[in-house]
């Protein structure tokens, strides 16, 4: 199963340690950073500019905005895309104004355009013109704003729905669950017909990291 390391924290010691970690791990390439700006959750993180202080080295960042209003933190990143190697951006639609305006600025700067779905918003949220135009849609299996959450498991209908969705469009699109990942459920998900996962505290609390990214890799 491929996997995407998921870094939220208020803390630049905090990231550049898991940071750290993650550019030890077999198979990594990509690291989800979150964003919250303490209004569409109870949390307030780093900014994208906080982050041009550290050193990425070969990692790309998908930024995950569970923000008000993610285009504005989508023209604060472009200020520093000299600096943050941005691969991708998931923007929670709920707070999103504009889904055509959000893809067409992304497709300008080059990074790959995504949308994610809090626990209990429905697929009919993404518009209809917009699924083809996407990389990536990240649905979440908690609700978003805290690492450390059990998973919902109302998430796997929606899993189905979505596939479906896929297969009947034939789109390319990289389906993603974010929220409770765990050894437990990972096979479930993977059977449900998940690309990808974001895990974060599995990861960061582990003794050895190194053998947990190992294992979700085997899946």
């Amino acid at each position: 199963m491929k996997f995407y390391p998921a870094i939220l924290s208020d803390s630049l010691e905090e990231i550049a340690h898991q940071l750290t970690i993650a550019q030890s791990l077999d198979n990594v390439s990509v690291v989800q950073i979150d964003i919250l700006d303490g209004l569409f959750a109870d949390n307030l993180t780093i900014s994208p500019s906080d982050l041009t202080q550290l050193d990425f080295g070969n990692l790309k960042i998908d930024f995950h905005f569970m923000v008000d209003e993610p285009m504005d933190y989508v023209h604060e990143m472009a200020d520093y895309l000299d600096v943050l190697p941005v691969r991708v951006v998931l923007a929670q639609v709920e707070k999103l104004s504009f889904q055509q305006e959000l893809i067409q600025e992304l497709n300008k700067h080059k990074i790959k355009p995504g949308l994610s779905l809090d626990l209990f918003t429905p697929l009919e949220a993404i518009k209809q013109d917009v699924y083809g135009q996407l990389s990536y849609i990240q649905l979440m299996a908690i609700e978003a704003g805290f690492q450390g959450q059990q998973l919902n498991e109302c998430v796997y209908q929606k899993i189905y729905s979505l596939k479906k969705l896929i297969n009947e469009h034939k789109l390319n699109l990289e389906v993603i669950v974010d929220g409770g990942v765990n050894l437990d459920n990972i096979h479930n998900l993977k059977k449900a017909g998940v690309d990808a996962v974001a895990i974060g505290s599995m990861l960061w609390s582990a003794e050895d990291p190194q053998e947990i990214a190992k294992e979700v890799s085997r899946i």
